[in-house]
């Protein structure tokens, strides 16, 4: 039988302890995604491994990259973004040691942000001139904060889930990120953010720190009835 199942972090880790030392269990490693895939007696296999791991060299083996894993969690910068409203945090072991929960009027009474209305009409109403001003400080309010913590160099990994129309605004703020947009840490949160709060901040984390299994079951229930 086939099944989906997430894995605690330390579980994780573990498990893929285990899927090497079988050795009936062919598997190809994707460093981009960080990914595991495999077979198993014919059957195909996947296993995403916890976002927040550090991004592995070109050149290290799959057995060595594991053996290298820290027992907890590494640090890591998580940053959600949407029109008007966003939440961001700073993690070290998996725990939140920063975050803020910043939110500006920027989205017409029909739900369309700003930004995008003002390609076509608009600009001259009162209305319009407000939502515009708190596009821009609403940015720079989030790279002020970034700033302000000075943990992007502590940060092994940026988790960033932030649309395509407002990514560009974001990194061309008059107050830029702490961070290139090409920063090789960066990767995209793995999943369908809702409004970004400090609620949703504390779900997606619990989502990220896990790794993510889809294949045989059997695979899964040998591991766990061993450990």
């Amino acid at each position: 039988m086939e099944t989906k199942r997430d894995l605690a972090y330390d579980k994780s880790l573990g498990f893929m302890q285990f899927l090497l030392s079988q050795p009936s269990i062919e598997y190809a490693w994707d460093r981009e995604k960080n990914r595991l895939t495999g077979q198993w007696e014919g059957r195909a296999w996947s296993f995403r491994l916890p976002v927040p791991l550090p991004i592995p060299d070109s050149a290290i083996s799959f057995p060595a990259y594991l053996e290298a894993i820290p027992a907890i969690s590494p640090s890591y910068l998580m940053i959600l973004i949407q029109a008007g409203h966003s939440a961001l945090a700073y993690f070290e072991g998996g725990e939140m040691l920063h975050h803020k929960v910043i939110k500006k009027y920027m989205v017409r009474g029909n739900g369309r942000a700003q930004v995008g209305y003002l390609q076509s009409r608009g600009k001259s109403k009162a209305g319009s001139r407000v939502r515009l001003a708190n596009t821009v400080s609403f940015f720079e309010d989030i790279n002020e904060k970034l700033r302000e913590w000075d943990k992007t160099a502590q940060a092994t990994r940026i988790l960033i889930s932030c649309g395509d129309k407002l990514r560009p605004l974001w990194f061309s703020s008059h107050v830029t990120p702490p961070f290139e947009k090409n920063d090789p840490r960066i990767t995209k949160v793995p999943l369908d953010v809702q409004r970004p709060d400090l609620a949703e901040l504390t779900a997606t984390n619990k989502v990220v720190l896990r790794g993510r299994w889809e294949g045989p079951a059997e695979l899964v229930d040998v591991f766990f009835a061993g450990s």
